[in-house]
């Protein structure tokens, strides 16, 4: 098989179950930790950790299953300039300089993306060989100047219109505090833990529960106290990574796609594909099918007209998908 000749599979459960092993086989670090800490610590912290050790196993579950639905198509290519994967999510063209840490684990195909540093995971059967050996030596290939026309230049020269910003530190707040908004619901658990750890603490105290009550609920209300603060510090670093201060980015409209280019390449997200798009304060969000991705855009990156756009595309792909069925 050619090194740059594109492969399409679809996805099925075998598919989901290696990138799943893949990940967990990756997480055997924090696996372990997580037993040394159940071993090593009283039965309130025990529990913790094998409950922590639960919810990083459901996560990457759902993650995973989002990320290759059932019955979905997934392609690969490899280009000198970008390595691209068009899959239920959308199109990405994804520069190699912005790729790192490339393997397979089992039978799945993973690789870092900057700036994020999101750890991507595919099926290990959508690439060989030779095109693996191929891709080896191109990831962290800094993009020469024609790379970059094609990536940036390609969208401007088929959109209808398009809208381009440099990210400044009241984005990275305001897209900050919208995915933490987005998170209302863990917050609302977490706090529900913390004040059923303050009432036993409380309790405990006074005589009217037993003393044992006491380590429980300090250990409830630590596990509440520390979620929270991890979930604030990874939307953070999250938002620093993709937004990094300084970096352009810019969404066009073509006629079959909204593209949104920046500093990790290119992607394109069919019409047909997104939905229930709003604009919420400062930040505009869509929905892609069929994983019901959630995407966050910066509200100042669209403004009325391309919102209008937008707006209508959507519309008028949902009209035609309708009538499909109907001829």
């Amino acid at each position: 098989m050619d090194a740059f000749e594109r492969r399409t599979i679809t996805i099925d459960r075998d598919d989901q179950r290696v990138v799943l092993r893949g990940h967990l086989a990756q997480s055997r670090t924090v696996f372990i930790l997580l037993g040394g800490v159940a071993a090593l610590s009283v039965v309130a912290a025990g529990v913790s950790a094998l409950v922590g050790a639960a919810v990083l196993i459901w996560i990457q579950a759902v993650v995973t299953r989002k990320q290759l639905p059932l019955g979905s198509e997934m392609s690969l290519a490899i280009t000198e300039g970008t390595f691209d994967i068009d899959g239920a999510g959308g199109a990405d063209r994804i520069r190699w300089g912005q790729l790192s840490n490339l393997k397979r684990v089992g039978g799945g195909l993973y690789v870092t993306v900057a700036p994020s540093n999101a750890r991507l995971g595919i099926p290990g059967r959508l690439i060989d060989d030779a095109a693996f050996a191929r891709a080896i030596e191109l990831v962290g290939r800094p993009a020469v100047a024609e790379d970059r026309a094609d990536i940036l230049g390609e969208a401007s020269a088929t959109g209808v219109l398009s809208s381009s910003i440099v990210f400044s530190a009241v984005d990275q707040r305001v897209a900050r505090a919208a995915l933490l908004r987005a998170s209302w619901k863990l917050f609302v658990v977490l706090g529900v833990l913390a004040l059923i750890g303050v009432i036993g603490l409380m309790l405990g105290a006074a005589g009217i529960l037993p003393g044992d009550v006491i380590g429980f609920s300090a250990a409830v209300m630590a596990i509440a106290v520390i979620s929270s603060t991890v979930v604030v510090t990874a939307v953070s670093r999250t938002v620093k990574r993709s937004l990094t201060i300084g970096t352009a980015q810019t969404l066009t409209i073509t006629p079959d796609a909204l593209e949104l280019t920046g500093p990790g390449g290119a992607t394109r997200f069919l019409w047909s594909r997104l939905f229930d798009l709003r604009r919420t304060q400062n930040v505009v969000t869509v929905r892609s099918m069929p994983a019901k991705t959630t995407l966050l855009f910066v509200g100042r990156l669209i403004g009325d007209e391309l919102y209008a756009a937008i707006e209508q595309h959507i519309r008028m792909a949902s009209a035609t998908a309708q009538r499909a069925p109907e001829s």
